[in-house]
This record gives structure tokens, sequence and C-alpha cells, in this order.
């Protein structure tokens, strides 16, 4: 694992080269670059031939944060849903008092707090990893598996959040149409589906009982 700086210690630009940047679905707003080394100086972080178990430690806490942040889109979703509906009259009535529509909301808040409430149950772990053996076994063993669900249902919400808004919801002048673009990133970088399978399956082989 190696830390590469941009400007070395006399002033000069260090070898390396952006090729292109990547025109993504999603998360524009965070540049993404192609990058090629050439003759780069990098100073090694960590114990030579760890740079697996070096770069993990890092990987883990942007797992965290891939859930946090999928948490707070599906929440901004539920709440452009919500809003919509209970502004918007059908039949004379208010959308928001029609029964269907308020069994799609009801589903869609309880998503969005299960996702919340795990996510913040997994932060409280790595707060308080350091004191507590029982609370570091669970942030190690649980972070892929709450990356995993909460990652996974945030673009199926994302897009029932949508059709609450009917033809306004799928205008790019609504939010929700770029709240679903993002949504899919959290689910594929930091380690995609099958991936975060393989780190449960990893863990509890090396530590069988972790949960006892």
């Amino acid at each position: 694992c190696f830390l590469v700086p941009r400007v070395l210690g006399d002033g000069s630009g260090n070898g390396f080269r952006f090729q292109r940047l990547k025109d993504k679905l999603g998360n524009r707003s965070n540049a993404s670059s192609e990058v090629e080394f050439v003759n780069a100086i990098g100073e090694m972080v960590g114990e030579p031939g760890a740079g697996v178990k070096t770069i993990m430690d890092m990987v883990t806490l942007t797992r965290l944060d891939c859930a946090i942040a999928s948490s707070a889109i599906m929440r901004a979703g539920l709440a452009e849903a919500v809003h919509h509906a209970r502004h918007r009259q059908v039949f004379g009535s208010t959308l928001i008092e029609q029964p269907l529509m308020q069994r799609v909301l009801a589903d869609m808040a309880l998503d969005v707090a299960a996702a919340t409430a795990l996510s913040f149950r997994l932060a409280r772990s790595f707060d308080e990893a350091a004191s507590d053996r029982g609370e570091a076994a669970f942030a190690r063993a649980m972070t892929p598996v709450v990356k995993y669900w909460v990652c996974k249902i945030a673009p199926p919400l994302l897009y029932e959040a949508m059709e609450c808004l009917g033809g306004n919801g799928y205008v790019e002048e609504a939010p929700l149409a770029r709240y679903y673009r993002e949504a899919p990133v959290n689910a594929i970088w930091e380690g995609s589906g099958n991936v975060m399978a393989l780190d449960v399956l990893r863990v509890l082989g090396r530590a069988p009982g972790l949960f006892e």
C-alpha cells in the first residue's frame, strides 16, 4: 500500500498523468479519473506485503460511509414522496389519504427507518471498538452486511419514490431523477454485493465463534 504525493519534496510534480475524466451515470459532482503512473514515487504505508490488510482499515470506514449515504438519500427520496402525496389532490382528496398510497409510503418509511437505525448502530460500534472487543468484532463482521443490505435497497426505493410523483418524478427539474442516478454507486464501489458476501464468509471462517 503506497501514498503517492502529487508534489514531491523539491516542489516538482510526481510522475502520474490523468488520462481522462470518467463520464459516469451519477456521482458526477465527484470527479473520477483514469491515472497513468510513470516513474512515480510513492511512500509505503504499513508493513511490506500487508497492503490489503492496511487498505482494509480505510475501506471499512468508507463502507460505513456508503451505508450512511444510502440511508440519507433514501430519506430524501421518501421526503419528496410524502411532500407530494400531502399536496397532490386526486378524486377529491389528497393522495396521502388513499389507502394504497399510505401502504406504499409506510413500506418505504419502514425501510428508511431500518437502514438509518442499522447504519447508526454500526457507527456506534466504530466509536467503541477501541475499548470494547465485542463492538470491534461487531464492526468487523457487520460492516459488509450493513453495506450490502442498505446500499442494495436504495435504488428500488428511490424508484418507488419517483413513481409516487408520477410524471413529475421523471423530469430533470425534480430531484428524484438525480437521486435515482446517484443511488447505485454506493452498492458498487468499496465492494459490490458478491464481494461483501465473500468478506462475511472470510470473517466467519477466521473467527467461527464471533457471534457466540
